[in-house]
C-alpha cells in the first residue's frame, strides 16, 4: 500500500503490530533519511519491540551477515530491522532485490517489521505483480533523497573529510544519517582493506581516496605546488602526515625538522649522519620543494633524482655529465666535493665515478679530487696514458691535488743553500733543471729520452758530477749543535724540498737549507755519519714505504700513487717537530738524511749489460754490487768495494724493486739535504740598513733590507714596482737594486715575502751625491 505521509504510515505500522501476525514481516520503505529516522525513533521508543541494527551484525571490515538477522526476526518476539538496504546496496542492485524477495516470503513467528529506505523501484514490481503484496509492503511519499559518496582510504590519514573505520562504522553511520548531514558532507570516507573494484556494482558512488599525498597537499600549498604523490610511498607520506602535527604550512614544518627552509644543503652532514630513512626522505623532499640553498650542484643533483635514495649517486656521478668547459664546472666540482666530504663514505659510487671518469680522455683529470685513494689512482692512470707538456701536468695538478702541487713546485739550488766553487756556479742551475724533470717524469710514469742521456751522461763522466757538492759529513761537522734535536730521515731525498719549504712556511717555521752528497754506495749502512755528532730520532717509515709496502708495489700497480702517501709522512713529520719546538723541548731542529732514491731506476727495467751478478737477490735492487776491484764498468763508479751503478740499469740477479730504490750514484740517490728547523718570532722585525740612498748620476740606487728572522723570497713594492732581494751572505740580509726611483725626495716601500704582503711599510730617501770642496785647501 502507498502512504502520503508519516500519520497514515504509522496508522498502517500499528495495525500490523497490534493485530494478529500475518506469518510474513511488514516492510516499509521510505524515499528519504529524515522519514527514515523519524520511524526509527518511534520504534527506539516502543519498549514491546526489539531493534535490531544490521550493523551490530557486522563484523570489522567485513560484509553484513543478514542471514544471522533474518535468522533472528523469524523466532518468538517483535522485531524492527534498520541496515538492511543500505548494507545490500553496497554489494549492488542485484543483490538488494534477491533480499528483497526473500524478505516478502520470509515466515516470521510473531511481528516483525524491516525499514527499508530508497528502494521502492524493487518492491513496486511486487505490488505490481501480486495484489495480496499490499498487505506486506508499505511505500511511503516523499522527496526522494540522494545517496551519499563514498571515498575507501587505506588509512585515517588519507581521509580528507568524515569517515568511518570499517565497513562496521559505515553501516552504522548509515543506520543513523539524516538527510541534512548529507546535505553539508555528501561524501564519506572509509577505511576499508577492500579495493575500488570489489565495489564496482554498488549502488553508492565508490571511488578510491586519492591517498594521503592529497590530504597533505590539501593542507599545505607549498607541497602541493612543487611535488607530485610519485615523490614518495603511501607509507612515507603517511610517517609525513603524522609529523605534519599542527604546522601552519610545510615551511613550518621543515624548519621545525632542520632549523631552515632556507638554506637546506647545510644541513646535508647531519641529516646523513643519521640512520633515518626516511628523515632523508624528507630532507630531498624538502630541497625539491624549497631548493638547496647556496649550493648549485646540490640543486641540480635534487633536480634529476625521482627518489631519495637516487640523491648519492647523483651526488657522486652528475659532475661527468657537465662539460670542464662550461661555465658552471669549476662551481660544481667545488660544490660536489663539499657534498662528498659530508656524506658516509660510500666506495661503490667513488668506484663507479672513477671508472666513468675515463670517457672525458685527457681532461678527465679535471674531474678527480684529493678526497680519496681511489681519485689519486684515476689521476696518475691518467697522467700515464697520455702525453703532457710542462703547462698541462703544471694545470692538472695544480686544479684538484695541493699538496702534489707544492711537491711539483721548483726548488731553487742557490748560491745560499748550495755551495760550490765559483767554476761549478753553473751546477746550481743543472741541479734545479734536473729535480724539476725528475718529478715531472715521476709522477707521468716514464722517462723522457732527452733526459735519460742526459743521466747516462752524467754516469760516465769522472768525477761524478755530485761530487762537485759538499759532503754531507762536511755541512754536519760544522754546524752549531747547542739545544739541537736531529731527526734521521731515512731515504729523504733533494726532491721533496720544494714540498718542505711550502709546509715550513704554512707553519711558521724558518727553515736554512744546505745541500751535499752522500757516501757511495748509497745505502744507510754508509751513510750514518752524523750519528757521530748527533743522538738522533729515527724516521724509518718514507723508507719502508718504498722498499717493503704491503699496498704499493710496481710489479702490480706501475702508477706512482705512493708519491700522496710519501707526501703525508713528510708533512706529518714536519708537524711533529713543529709540536715539540712548540713545548720548547728543543731550541732548533736538524733533518738529516741518509741518501734519497730513484723512481726512474725502476721504471726502467733494464738489467746492466757488466758481466757481473748479484748473488744476494735482496741486496739494494741491483743498484750496487760487492767486488773486490774495479770493474772497469764506463756507467759505474767504484767506491768502497762496491761497483755502484750511476744510470737507470740493475746488475743481474737483483730482486725487482717495489716502489723505488737507491744504493746507486744519479743525482736524485746521491744528493741529500741537511735541514735546520726553528720557531719563526711572535714579532718579525724589518729594517733598511742604512735608509738614505746616496743616489749617483748613472747609478741604480741601492738599498738592504734586515730581517730578525731569514727570509725567504724578499720582495720590495715601491710606487707599483716590485724589485727581488739579493740575499748577502745570509737569508737576513737582502740586497733591493732600485732602478725607477731617482728623484730626490721621500719614498715608502712595503715588504713582501713573495707574494704575501707583510703589512710592513719601511720609509727611505734619496738624497744626492756632492763631494764637499775645500776652499782653503
Amino acid at each position: 500500500m502507498r502512504c502520503q505521509n508519516l500519520t497514515e504510515c504509522f496508522e498502517h505500522i500499528r495495525a500490523y503490530a497490534d493485530g494478529e501476525g500475518t506469518g510474513y514481516p511488514l516492510i516499509v520503505n521510505t524515499d528519504n533519511f529524515h522519514d527514515y529516522q523519524e520511524i526509527m525513533q518511534r520504534f527506539k521508543a516502543d519498549e514491546t519491540k526489539q531493534c535490531i541494527y544490521v550493523s551490530e551484525h557486522t563484523f570489522g571490515n567485513g560484509l553484513p551477515n543478514i542471514q544471522e538477522v533474518l535468522n533472528i526476526i523469524k523466532g518468538d518476539g517483535n522485531y524492527v530491522v534498520s541496515g538492511i538496504a543500505q548494507g545490500l546496496m553496497l554489494q549492488g542492485k542485484d543483490a538488494l532485490d534477491a533480499e528483497i524477495d526473500n524478505l516478502i516470503g520470509l515466515p516470521v513467528h510473531d511481528h516483525a517489521i524491516v525499514v527499508l529506505c530508497l528502494c521502492r523501484p524493487f518492491l513496486e514490481k511486487y505490488l505490481n505483480r501480486d495484489i495480496r503484496f499490499e498487505n506486506r509492503i508499505i511505500l511511503l511519499d516523499g522527496e526522494v533523497t540522494t545517496l551519499p559518496q563514498l571515498r575507501i582510504a587505506k588509512s585515517k590519514e588519507e581521509c580528507q573529510g568524515h569517515y568511518n573505520n570499517g565497513i562496521k562504522e559505515l553501516l552504522s553511520y548509515l543506520e543513523n544519517v539524516s538527510d541534512n548531514e548529507i546535505d553539508r558532507y555528501p561524501t564519506r570516507y572509509v577505511i576499508t582493506s577492500f579495493s575500488e573494484p570489489f565495489f564496482k556494482n554498488s549502488m553508492y558512488a565508490v571511488s578510491r581516496s586519492a591517498g594521503i599525498y592529497d590530504s597533505l597537499t590539501k593542507k599545505y600549498s607549498d607541497l602541493a605546488a612543487a611535488t607530485g604523490k610519485s615523490l614518495g610511498t603511501d607509507e612515507e607520506w603517511k610517517w609525513l602526515y603524522e609529523k605534519a602535527g599542527k604546522h601552519g604550512t610545510f615551511s613550518d614544518l621543515i624548519r621545525a625538522m632542520f632549523g631552515t627552509a632556507s638554506n637546506l644543503s647545510a644541513e646535508l652532514e647531519q641529516v646523513y649522519d643519521s640512520a633515518d630513512e626516511k628523515l632523508k626522505w624528507l630532507y630531498w623532499l624538502a630541497m625539491k620543494v624549497f631548493g638547496t640553498g647556496t649550493n648549485g650542484y646540490l640543486a641540480e643533483a635534487i633536480s634529476n633524482c625521482n627518489t631519495y635514495n637516487e640523491l648519492e649517486h647523483h651526488i657522486y656521478q652528475d659532475l661527468l655529465d657537465v662539460p670542464n668547459d662550461d661555465g658552471q664546472f669549476e662551481v660544481y666540482y667545488r660544490e660536489r666535493k663539499q657534498l662528498i666530504a659530508r656524506l658516509p663514505e660510500n666506495l661503490p659510487e667513488l668506484n663507479t665515478y672513477c671508472k666513468n671518469v675515463g670517457k672525458h680522455g685527457k681532461d678527465a683529470v679535471y674531474y678527480l679530487t684529493d678526497a680519496s685513494e681511489d681519485e689519486e689512482y684515476a689521476f696518475m692512470q691518467t697522467l700515464d696514458h697520455y702525453d703532457w707538456e710542462d703547462d698541462e701536468l703544471s694545470r692538472a695538478i695544480d686544479h684538484a691535488f695541493p699538496e702534489l702541487a707544492l711537491y711539483m713546485k721548483d726548488f731553487v739550488f742557490d748560491p745560499l743553500n748550495t755551495q760550490l766553487s765559483y767554476k761549478d756556479a753553473a751546477f746550481r742551475e743543472t741541479l734545479t733543471d734536473y729535480f724539476h724533470h725528475y718529478k715531472s717524469q715521476k709522477v707521468r710514469n716514464r722517462i723522457d729520452p732527452d733526459f735519460l742521456d742526459m743521466v747516462n751522461q752524467f754516469a760516465v763522466e769522472r768525477p761524478c758530477e755530485f761530487y762537485k757538492l759538499q759532503p754531507r759529513s762536511s755541512i754536519v761537522s760544522s754546524m752549531d749543535k747547542a739545544n739541537t734535536q736531529a731527526y734521521f730521515f731515512d731515504a729523504l731525498g733533494v726532491e721533496y724540498l720544494a714540498y718542505i719549504q711550502a709546509k715550513c712556511e704554512e707553519y711558521g717555521l724558518i727553515y736554512d737549507i744546505r745541500i751535499g752528497h752522500c757516501e757511495l754506495p748509497s745505502v744507510t749502512v754508509k751513510n750514518k755519519e752524523f750519528q757521530h755528532f748527533f743522538d738522533t730520532k729515527d724516521i724509518a717509515e718514507l723508507d719502508e714505504l718504498k722498499h717493503h709496502s704491503q699496498v704499493y708495489d710496481y710489479q702490480t700497480c706501475a702508477y706512482p700513487i705512493h708519491v700522496f702517501r710519501e707526501l703525508e709522512i713528510i708533512d706529518r713529520e714536519l708537524r711533529r717537530i713543529r709540536s715539540q719546538l712548540i713545548q720548547n723541548t728543543v731550541g732548533k731542529a736538524v733533518i738529516l738524511s741518509d741518501h734519497g732514491a730513484s723512481r726512474l731506476a725502476v721504471i726502467y727495467q733494464h738489467d746492466s749489460g757488466s758481466n757481473l751478478e748479484l748473488e744476494e737477490k735482496g741486496i739494494h735492487s741491483g743498484r750496487c754490487c760487492p767486488c773486490e776491484e774495479d770493474p772497469g764498468i764506463s756507467q759505474a763508479v767504484y767506491e768502497d768495494g762496491y761497483a755502484v751503478l750511476a744510470n737507470y740499469e740493475r746488475f743481474k740477479g737483483s730482486r725487482k724493486a717495489n716502489l723505488e730504490v737507491h744504493g746507486g750514484a744519479t743525482l736524485e740517490e746521491v744528493v741529500v739535504p741537511v735541514i735546520i728547523l726553528s720557531l719563526k718570532p711572535d714579532n718579525v722585525v724589518y729594517s733598511f740598513i742604512n735608509p738614505v740612498i746616496k743616489f749617483k748620476l748613472g747609478q741604480a740606487s741601492t738599498i738592504e733590507l734586515y730581517s730578525n728572522a731569514p727570509m725567504q723570497n724578499p720582495r720590495l713594492e715601491v710606487e707599483g714596482t716590485f724589485y727581488t732581494g739579493q740575499f748577502q751572505k745570509d737569508k737576513q740580509h737582502a740586497l733591493f737594486t732600485l732602478t725607477e726611483q731617482k728623484k730626490v725626495r721621500d719614498y715608502s716601500a712595503t715588504i713582501y715575502e713573495g707574494n704575501a704582503n707583510t703589512g710592513v711599510v719601511l720609509s727611505f730617501r734619496i738624497e744626492r751625491n756632492t763631494k764637499t770642496r775645500d776652499l782653503f785647501g
